[in-house]
């Protein structure tokens, strides 16, 4: 997105873009890219990533579909190849930094693709099985090792990407997910590998001190952060005006984050979708320093 769509940005920011992008364009001189795998998944992907595993249970139709899709190549070729694609040509000469986030999507919005079915219903899948403890479960290792593989895709191209690991509620999440991504040829410190965490939930925010010796960095995501705070499902249209990211519980804990990071000497990352809409989270980002931002608009 240009400067003129970024409404009022504080100026003492490093801004970054976002993959996939809500407008078509990118922001001048970003010196940042975020990747979301989920949202890659969703909207290029379109068949649930452990399909693979359970081609049997398609219907005539999805499989109709999934073979469109693939021309010829396996589900995991495919995955692998179209998101290593999308990710490169994403990829400006001034980005000094590349951090693909891991997926973060919960079984609701899976269960919408080629093969969803394969998702356990939950009741409330917004406090389900995400991030850490989707990746360490048995029904899901698949698709952590095809993340994984597009990371080192791209690594073994010469591509510095740094990993952010969603969804991280604990101490032991966090060592588990260390533990996980070395099995997977993807040691963190390893030929300069950085691992970062994401802040989905306030536990995240209250022992960052503490998580930030197993990571290299944290993202603060401000849409998951205040859900999760306010205790405020996103996809419940009744309670749509309750949600707030400029709610002073989600201020105080975006604040308490940066100040972690910045103890630490670790970057500290916030994204805020709809940045220009929220004047109080500009003006409390414009308080906090050494903050990189990713304003979605």
């Amino acid at each position: 997105m240009s400067q003129s769509h970024q409404g009022k940005i504080p100026a003492n920011v490093l801004l970054g873009d976002v993959l996939p992008s809500p407008t078509s364009t990118y922001i001048d001189n970003a010196s940042h890219l975020f990747v979301s795998l989920s949202e890659l998944i969703q909207e290029n992907i379109f068949y649930h990533p452990e399909v693979g595993q359970h081609l049997n249970t398609l219907s005539d139709s999805d499989k109709i579909n999934l073979e469109s899709l693939l021309n010829g190549q396996t589900v995991d070729e495919h995955f692998v190849c179209t998101l290593v694609r999308l990710i490169e040509a994403a990829i400006k000469p001034q980005h000094q930094h590349i951090r693909i986030c891991l997926s973060d999507a919960d079984s609701y919005s899976y269960a919408a693709l080629i093969g969803g079915n394969i998702e356990n219903a939950e009741i409330n899948p917004a406090m389900g099985l995400r991030g850490v403890a989707r990746f360490a479960s048995n029904e899901h290792r698949h698709s952590f090792e095809l993340e994984c593989k597009v990371i080192t895709a791209l690594r073994d191209k010469g591509v510095d990407v740094e990993i952010v690991v969603p969804f991280v509620r604990s101490l032991s999440d966090a060592a588990l997910i260390i533990d996980h991504l070395a099995i997977h040829r993807l040691p963190r410190g390893l030929n300069g590998l950085k691992v970062l965490y994401c802040c989905d939930v306030p536990a995240a925010v209250l022992m960052a001190d503490r998580l930030l010796q197993y990571f290299d960095g944290l993202v603060v995501n401000t849409s998951n952060l205040t859900q999760l705070t306010l205790g405020i499902d996103q996809h419940n249209e009744a309670l749509n005006s309750l949600f707030n990211p400029e709610h002073d519980a989600v201020l105080m804990l975006m604040s308490q984050a940066v100040k972690s990071a910045n103890n630490a000497n670790k970057p500290c990352v916030v994204y805020c979708q709809n940045l220009a809409q929220y004047p109080k989270v500009q003006d409390k980002l414009a308080e906090l320093d050494q903050v990189q931002i990713l304003a979605a608009i």
